[in-house]
């Protein structure tokens, strides 16, 4: 009996090892292929026999190959998705799987998931709520609506969602795509299913109304679009319900019960309100039927919709359109509201920021670089993460470096920083290996709260609840300007800077924030040129006239215009009849009396009198409110009068010889004509009918009459090029400008290289001094010249270099040197290789963006005015430009080049504004510079001068 049950159990045990050995040979060519996107808890293998539900034949247990831990495998051999998956960090996983006594490998492959993982896109992150109420969502929404209803009333509706009274709209709301892989567009879609809106979008369609599109300014890329889809038979064409497959799931659109889907779509910045305009269809009669105050109206037309939406941001933990949605972001990490992208802290890596990453951090306290202010203590954290550090450095603006060995961590504290401390901090690891990481934080060091300028010695003292910035002062918020911003934006004006023009009427006021028309009473409409209807009056058109017998109601205060023989406040009392032959020979003198003062008026006007006593300051005001648009701080600069103060007449110029031509103006050598002598001058003209050019024609005369204001008129001492006179009342409008026999500072270098000609670098540094000496004039008058270039600086007589060209040159010059630029909205040829990254990238110029291409400026120098070259090539597009600087790729050192210029130079090209050199600074080093060129004769007389 023993025997036969030792042979049985000897039998089994050998058809268990070849049943094991069959398994093993089977599962070993096995290669499981899963997205990355597959769900945690997910089946991705079953060993074969357990798939159909059987067991295993020996219970499965420990796992090696996942040392993240991102799979589980059950007793029964199955293996399971534990943690998110990421194939960016590990693409291929070979688990062995201990079964018993014995080892299976099976090999998982992840495949790349487009749009997976979502991006952590920091400009339409909302932020983070602290608001736990039942009803949430990552924005809300304010809709005010004013329209004409059917019985003639104005109606008027505000309506915020979410709101505590209408928690049904949450409801309505079961599908929901956010961003897409980052790029800030969001999608919600809506089925309605209550009568009230029902019949209104019923009505809609029967309108043929399928799509309304709101923007947030005529001038901004941000939009928001509503779609209607009707999902009734045979009612909506297949492709619009195609595309709505694409955002909502196929069993909502399949269902019979779901009649109208609405549709929201936009793409913008999420971090501030935005208020979009809606514009609806108005070539047909539109009804629509909505509950205003629990009670139905019905609307003939609609005069404007606008939508505020502001974020909110969910709860911490939360996220999606309703912030029904959890996060799976741990170790701290941030997670986005949008779209639940997880932005890691350093030492962590993967989808959720739960694999262990080898990392190098560098923070400080303060932590926010805004809070780092000159004469504080700030502390330097430098940490390696998840592997042993043999050598620690903290390597500082000015060169130096601060060690430590055998640390993983190091924090060095500078005490009294000043604003010369501001620049990179470069924290570097050193592995025990010799590998090495590294990372950077830029600090800029601003003045104390309160203080600004060159060295934080002048106070802010902002009002409104304004920021004060060291460069430009008071950062007003909308509605105010002025140097403390205690000035509401002017009439008609609104937003920051209150750059944006109203365009409200009828002595309607303008919100100074967003700029919504406040209609005076008898107006409404968006715009509030609307009357009121119709026996309706006062404030929105609320009030019912009492006018009677055909009477005309004053759309103001309700005042009757009786229709004779009516009398009274309401034109219900008959007219007495009267004699009126002594009051029409008491009109007979009085008519005579006004045709005679008539006539002595015409005589006054005819000789001239008159014309000269009242100047017309409607073309000054019409140009001021141009440059209002372009630059608040130009336009504040001049004094009233400014412009007829310049004006010269036509008929004292005597064109001469053409100096200069493009496209849009020429410039030419003239004479002008003054009370002491003739003038040689330098005209130059500008066909003004394109608005471009209107402008930049307007913006160059009143940049040179701000400079001449502040040298009382005496150009003579400044190194911005003098202005002689305007001329504005023509045909051919004329900016008349010192003469320069020497020509431009381009075309004299290139002169002196084609001619071979021996040259002073120390000569020519001289004219450097000169423009930075002009750029200091800009700066004191906050005006950027945005185009400083060798071919604007003109040569005078006496030797003397100054700046010129604020806006008409560009089309004078080649096509190498100004490129179209292809930003949306922007038609107009910029100095692309002369621009700053900043200017690029955003349109925005300062004067720190001056000091950038003042940097080229000394490159045309030392090269004696080659065409500047970038990576090795001389043209460029805007994006090609972007990457090329944004690698940290700059124009290389001239040949023979001074190394204490070229440093100047790259000073020039830093990426950070703040931490390039001001104008006064690259004054001082010039000269230092040229005094280290001259021959010491040279330098003698130049001191005595």
């Amino acid at each position: 009996m023993k025997v036969n049950q030792q042979t049985k159990f000897i039998m089994l045990v050998g058809y268990l090892i070849l049943l094991l050995q069959t398994t093993v040979s089977v599962t070993d060519k096995l290669q499981v292929y899963v997205p990355e996107n597959v769900v945690v808890g997910e089946t991705i293998f079953s060993l074969p026999g357990t798939r159909a539900g059987g067991k295993a034949e020996l219970p499965c247990a420990e796992m090696d190959g996942d040392p993240y831990h991102r799979f589980n495998v059950t007793k029964n051999c199955t293996i399971l998705v534990a943690n998110p998956l990421d194939w960016s960090v590990q693409s291929a996983y070979l688990l062995k799987i201990g079964c018993g006594l014995y080892n299976i490998s099976v090999g998982v492959q992840l495949s790349d998931v487009v749009g997976y993982p979502p991006v952590y896109n920091e400009s339409c992150e909302a932020g983070i709520s602290t608001n736990v109420s039942v009803i949430s969502s990552l924005f809300s929404f304010t809709l005010r609506a004013e329209g004409l209803t059917a019985n003639g009333d104005v109606m008027y509706m505000k309506r915020p969602w979410p709101n505590g009274r209408d928690s049904r709209s949450l409801r309505r709301a079961p599908w929901n795509t956010n961003t897409n892989n980052g790029d800030c567009t969001f999608r919600v879609a809506f089925y309605m299913a209550y009568v009230d809106d029902l019949v209104a979008l019923t009505d809609m369609w029967d309108n043929n109304i399928r799509q309304v599109t709101c923007r947030a300014g005529p001038e901004e890329p941000v939009f928001l679009v509503v779609e209607l889809f009707n999902l009734g038979l045979g009612k909506d064409d297949k492709s619009r319900i195609q595309k709505l497959r694409g955002f909502v799931p196929n069993s909502v659109v399949d269902d019979e019960k779901h009649n109208f889907i609405v549709l929201f779509t936009s793409v913008f910045p999420m971090k501030e309100v935005k208020l979009f305009s809606c514009k609806l269809p108005s070539s047909q009669r539109i009804l629509l039927r909505t509950s205003v105050d629990d009670r139905t109206v019905e609307i003939a037309s609609v005069e404007y919709v606008d939508i505020e939406i502001r974020p909110v941001g969910c709860p911490v933990g939360k996220y999606g359109f309703l912030c029904d949605k959890n996060c799976i972001c741990k170790n701290g990490a941030r997670c986005h509201g949008f779209n639940g992208a997880c932005k890691c802290p350093p030492g962590w890596n993967g989808v959720a920021c739960d694999i262990p990453k080898q990392d190098v951090s560098i923070t400080t306290t303060p932590s926010d670089s805004g809070h780092i202010y000159t004469s504080s203590n700030v502390a330097f954290h430098c940490r390696s993460y998840n592997f042993d550090a043999k050598i620690i450095s903290l390597r500082f603006p000015n060169g130096s470096e601060k060690r430590g060995n055998d640390e993983n961590n190091m924090t060095v504290t500078v005490s009294n920083i000043q604003l010369t401390d501001s620049g990179f901090y470069t924290c570097t690891v050193f592995h025990k290996d010799g590998q090495s990481l590294n990372a950077t934080v830029v600090v800029d060091v601003h003045c104390p709260l309160n203080y600004k300028g060159i060295g934080c010695e002048e106070v802010c003292d902002c009002l409104q609840g304004a920021s004060c910035d060291r460069w430009a002062g008071c950062v007003c918020p909308p509605g105010w300007t002025g140097t403390n911003c205690q000035t509401k934006c002017p009439h008609g004006t609104y937003g920051k800077r209150c750059v944006k023009y109203c365009n409200c009427h009828n002595e309607a006021t303008c919100s100074p924030s967003d700029g919504r028309c406040n209609c005076t009473d008898g107006w409404y409409g968006t715009d509030c040129q609307k009357t009121c209807p119709i026996r309706r009056f006062g404030r929105r058109c609320q009030q019912v006239c009492t006018c009677k017998n055909n009477a005309t109601c004053n759309n103001v205060d309700g005042s009757c215009a009786c229709v004779t023989p009516w009398t009274g406040r309401n034109c219900d009392q008959l007219l007495q009849t009267s004699r009126d032959g002594p009051l029409l020979e008491s009109l007979v003198p009085l008519g005579s009396l006004v045709v005679l003062v008539a006539i002595v008026m015409a005589i006054l006007f005819k000789t001239g009198i008159l014309a000269c006593s009242a100047p017309d300051t409607r073309e000054e005001d019409k140009i001021l409110f141009e440059l209002r648009k372009m630059e608040q701080d130009l336009a504040q600069s001049l004094q009233p009068g400014w412009l007829g103060r310049w004006e010269k007449k036509i008929k004292h110029l005597t064109p001469g010889p053409l100096i200069g031509e493009g496209m849009f103006g020429q410039v030419r050598k003239a004479q002008l004509r003054t009370r002491k002598r003739q003038l040689d001058v330098a005209a130059k003209t500008v066909r003004v009918e394109d608005s471009q050019s209107y402008r930049d024609f307007y913006r160059e005369a009143a940049i040179l009459v701000a400079v001449h204001q502040q040298r009382n008129g005496d150009g003579r001492k400044s190194n911005i090029v003098q202005l002689m006179g305007l001329i504005t009342k023509s045909a051919e409008k004329y900016i008349l400008l010192e003469y320069a026999p020497k020509g431009d500072l381009l075309g004299f270098l290139r002169g002196i290289k084609n001619k071979n000609e021996e040259y002073a670098l120390e000569n020519f540094l001289g004219y450097a001094v000169h423009i930075a000496r002009a750029l200091q004039e800009l700066e004191r008058l906050r005006i950027t010249h945005r185009d400083v270039a060798a071919r604007n600086v003109l040569i005078t007589a006496d030797d003397v270099a100054k700046l010129a060209d604020f806006g008409l040159a560009r089309d004078v010059y080649a096509t190498t040197q100004y490129v179209r630029a292809n930003r949306p909205g922007v038609d107009e040829l910029l100095p692309l290789k002369w621009m700053a990254l900043e200017s690029i990238e955003t349109g925005e110029y300062t004067c720190e963006s001056d000091v950038w291409s003042f940097g080229v400026l000394l490159w045309e120098i030392a090269t004696l005015g080659k065409d500047p070259c970038y990576d090795g090539r001389t043209q460029l597009s805007f994006l090609q430009m972007v990457g090329i600087l944004r690698q940290g790729i700059r124009m290389k050192r001239p040949p023979e080049c001074p190394e204490d210029l070229c440093r100047l130079m790259r000073a020039c090209w830093r990426d950070v504004p703040a931490t390039r050199p001001t104008p006064e600074g690259m004054e001082k080093r010039l000269m230092q510079l040229r005094r280290t060129l001259l021959p010491p004769e040279a330098i003698q007389i130049e001191t005595a001068l």
